[in-house]
């Protein structure tokens, strides 16, 4: 299977797209999270939806 065909997800926390790994295998459906710090960071979401508006790395609605 290509790279590019595998299946990828939206991170909960940081909201950037990431792509199935083999040691996801067994529980895919369950993973909420691209990275251990973005895990650890979930209560950090709203200010870190902050400080992504600040920086300009999303826009906000309207």
């Amino acid at each position: 299977m290509k790279k590019q065909d595998l299946p990828t997800k939206i991170c909960l926390t940081c909201k950037r797209p990431f792509t199935w790994r083999k040691k996801w295998k067994r529980d895919w459906e369950h993973v909420k999270y691209c990275s251990e710090r973005c895990k650890r960071n979930k209560a950090n979401e709203p200010a870190l939806l902050s400080l992504q508006l600040s920086r300009g790395v999303i826009k906000p609605l309207a």
